[in-house]
């Protein structure tokens, strides 16, 4: 067992160490410590990324890129004993990147530091002397998508890629997929597109799990970040134009406010942290950009309804990600990723069309004798016993509109799930509904693809 286990955090210190990237940038390894009360612990990470037929030197770009990964990818192991202070010294981390690294702490460790009753996890000291990186070139904002380009697009074998890469191909953009590891959804979402998909590995090291198996902290970290800067070395080292992910404006919507801090499941793939990761890319000669950031989750899911040839092959269960083979399902009709898809496509489908997806299960049916599938329904509209749950789904607003279009759904209006209480009592206004269904302005989209996305609605 790690000795780190046995040292008071405030001894601790995690040490960001420099990055080795292979000549051909195939293959990146990130290297950070932590150490503290005579004990140490070296932690190192490995990200391949795929083969690709000519690919790019490695450049400026590429090693900024590198740098913010080793940064966000750290906190894995930073959460494990929440050493007090971190140190950049080696990385040779400058001013931004170091408040890159204390925005990410803050904000992606919210639910982490909340669950484990951790506020001081927050905030550690960040120390340091160092440079910022510098892009190849330094223009004041990213390279805007422009018709036609390439773009790498993000797929995690869920509704939200799938609308956006059918409406990338439709907009005349020359679009490949893109994943870290890979599932059987993601594979099948390639398959029905008919795209390349590249993939990239990233393995972590060991030692993590054997920290978490001696009693380590454990919790969520903001994934999306990574596999965003990891997106990021693949469309530099394959010549993309752009890489595109797929968060909806639903994700910038907080579960509660915590220890001064609004707590945010989906931090990573809100505005802020898009917003944060384009000003860090500055000058790098790539369009970092989330596609569906003007749309609702309502809006989505009404043009993934009309994609029929997907609808056995995706899922947003997360238990078909499961890091255990034997434990993963397709649907298990007990999550909240799993009742918030089923609440919000049921309008725009027929409903044998939905069952089917579901394996023939009526969750809505199974709410009127169970209680927790019924109180899942509940918080996930605003009105059950706790907040917003601490997973993808949209916004309560976007839920109780659901509810509105259903009771006037020739197939669903009389089922008993709309009269429970809870349920009965949503109330929906005209301007609250007209909302769900426009364009927000909050986007970093280029004109070519804004105009893309306009024709997702």
């Amino acid at each position: 067992m790690s000795r780190l286990l046995d040292v008071p955090r405030s001894e601790l210190v995690l040490t960001h160490e420099e990055p080795v990237v292979s000549d051909d940038g195939a293959r990146v390894e990130l290297h950070w410590s932590i150490a503290g009360g005579g004990a140490q612990q070296r932690f190192t990470e490995v990200v391949e990324l795929p083969e690709v037929a000519d690919p790019r030197p490695v450049d400026d770009d590429f090693t900024l890129v590198v740098r913010l990964l080793s940064l966000a990818a750290g906190l894995s192991y930073y959460k494990a004993v929440v050493p007090a202070s971190i140190d950049t010294t080696p990385l040779g981390a400058g001013p931004r990147e170091q408040e890159f690294l204390a925005t990410v702490v803050r904000h992606g460790l919210g639910e982490f530091a909340y669950r484990n009753d951790l506020p001081e996890a927050l905030r550690p000291a960040i120390r340091g002397t160092g440079t910022d990186a510098a892009a190849s070139d330094s223009p004041a904002v990213p390279t805007a998508t422009r018709p036609g380009a390439r773009v790498l697009a993000a797929v995690g074998g869920g509704k939200d890629s799938i609308v956006t890469l059918e409406a990338l191909r439709v907009g005349g953009f020359d679009v490949a997929l893109f994943s870290v590891n890979t599932y059987a959804p993601i594979t099948r979402t390639a398959e029905v597109a008919g795209l390349p998909l590249l993939t990239a590995r990233r393995t972590i090291d060991p030692g993590l799990k054997a920290l978490n198996e001696a009693g380590a902290h454990n919790g969520h970290v903001p994934v999306t970040a990574i596999n965003s800067l990891i997106g990021c070395l693949v469309a530099l080292r394959s010549g993309f134009d752009s890489v595109v992910f797929s968060n909806e404006r639903s994700s910038s919507y907080g579960n509660l406010t915590w220890a001064g801090v609004e707590v945010n499941h989906q931090w990573s793939k809100g505005l802020e942290f898009e917003r944060l990761l384009r000003e860090r890319l500055a000058g790098v000669a790539l369009d970092y950009v989330s596609f569906l950031r003007p749309l609702s989750e309502l809006a989505i899911m009404r043009r993934f309804a009309t994609h029929t040839g997907y609808h056995r092959a995706f899922t947003s269960c997360n238990r078909s990600f499961h890091l255990d083979p034997a434990k993963r399902t397709e649907w298990c009709g007990r999550c909240d990723k799993c009742r918030f898809v089923f609440l919000c496509l049921a309008p725009f489908l027929p409903r044998a069309e939905l069952l089917a997806i579901y394996g023939g299960r009526d969750l809505f049916a199974d709410a009127l004798s169970d209680t927790a599938q019924r109180d899942g329904f509940l918080d996930l509209l605003g009105t059950g016993p706790t907040h917003k749950p601490f997973e993808c789904v949209g916004e309560p607003e976007e839920c109780q509109v659901a509810v509105e279009l259903l009771r006037r759904h020739p197939e669903w209006k009389d089922h008993p799930f709309l009269a429970l209480p809870g349920v009965a009592e949503v109330t929906v206004t005209p301007e609250q509904e007209e909302a769900a269904f426009t364009f927000a302005p909050q986007h970093a989209l280029s004109p070519a693809l804004e105009q893309a996305a306009r024709a997702v609605l």
